[in-house]
């Protein structure tokens, strides 16, 4: 059964949250360019986190990935790269092995302008 009674949140960014430097990355597409997104939770209750599943938009060629919570990866970052904005969602696992469900929309494209922009090839 999924609750949503955990104190926590999900977060979007174009810039690694682990990076000194505040750098968007991009790469030409066909039609647009794809960017380089880190989805990601956070909160007081992150401690009792197992692992997090996030759904991502259905075009994706994995759609919904698992990412467990470790001591090189706390806050259950994934990285993906996307040209659009869509709502994600997130089933959180805990250790005692609840589950909440946490929606959350995309927001990187705010970033852009307070960056600098990297073509990768």
């Amino acid at each position: 059964m999924l609750q949503q009674d955990i104190n926590l949140r999900v977060f979007d960014t174009a810039v690694d949250p682990t990076a000194e430097e505040k750098i968007v990355y991009y790469r030409p597409g066909a039609d647009r360019p794809l960017y380089r997104v880190w989805i990601y939770v956070d909160g007081p209750d992150l401690p009792f986190v197992d692992s997090v599943t996030y759904r991502l938009h259905p075009t994706f060629k994995e759609p919904e990935r698992t990412v467990p919570r470790t001591v090189s990866n706390p806050n259950c970052k994934l990285e993906i790269w996307t040209w659009g904005l869509f709502e994600v969602k997130a089933i959180v696992q805990t250790k005692d092995e609840r589950r909440f469900e946490l929606r959350h929309e995309l927001t990187y494209d705010r970033q852009f302008a307070e960056a600098a922009s990297r073509e990768l090839r």
